[in-house]
């Protein structure tokens, strides 16, 4: 249980973070195409990209290298992280993507996104639907679509407000439902309920 403080950057470049094993099924390339996409759309605001985590496939690594170094794309990769390090990472952030191509469970990466007060940008697969309330707390796109992630990242890269009610929510979501004593709560009624039937 802990809340994540904003930290105040004297810069006004916008900083995306990807933060989860930089994996095909995890949507890494989809965010590298996103961003190449979004390079060429008339962006206001100047932005860059943190990709935290590690490589598992040579394929998905040089197809994603290759697209960073082709377009000159503001993407620094970093190796994965953890303690202060991570929360340093999420402190700076200003947009959370995690856009999975295939189930997840409950990916902690988006309720330690929430506690961070980040508007997030994923998909609909497996519980995400629980923590990221599409046009609430942040955008559930269609899986494999970089195009859609581009046109949602533009809008939160360019809308100061609109990131501020959005992080805000994810907070408030985090705060009711996923605090620790509130996810022991559900657990002890869900297994009180199932044991009484």
């Amino acid at each position: 249980n802990y809340s994540i403080p904003k930290f105040s950057a004297s810069t006004n470049e916008i900083k995306i973070l990807y933060f989860s094993n930089l994996l095909e099924s995890k949507g890494i390339e989809d965010v590298v195409q996103a961003i190449s996409i979004l390079k060429t759309l008339n962006i206001s605001q100047s932005f860059s990209v943190d990709l935290v985590g590690a490589w598992y496939s040579k394929i998905t690594e040089n197809n994603c290298l290759q697209l960073i170094e082709k377009y000159h794309l503001p993407v620094t990769i970093h190796s994965p992280k953890s303690g202060d390090d991570k929360l340093n990472f999420l402190a700076k952030a200003d947009v959370f993507i995690f856009p999975p191509r295939e189930p997840e469970g409950h990916p902690w990466a988006i309720v330690e996104a929430m506690a961070a007060q980040l508007p997030i940008i994923s998909t609909d697969k497996g519980a995400i639907i629980e923590s990221v309330i599409d046009n609430k707390n942040g955008f559930i796109v269609p899986e494999k679509n970089p195009e859609m992630i581009a046109e949602k990242l533009k809008l939160l890269i360019e809308n100061s407000e609109l990131r501020e009610q959005m992080g805000l929510a994810s907070f408030n979501l985090y705060l009711n439902n996923f605090t620790e004593e509130k996810m022991v709560d559900k657990y002890t009624s869900t297994f009180n309920a199932i044991l009484k039937s």
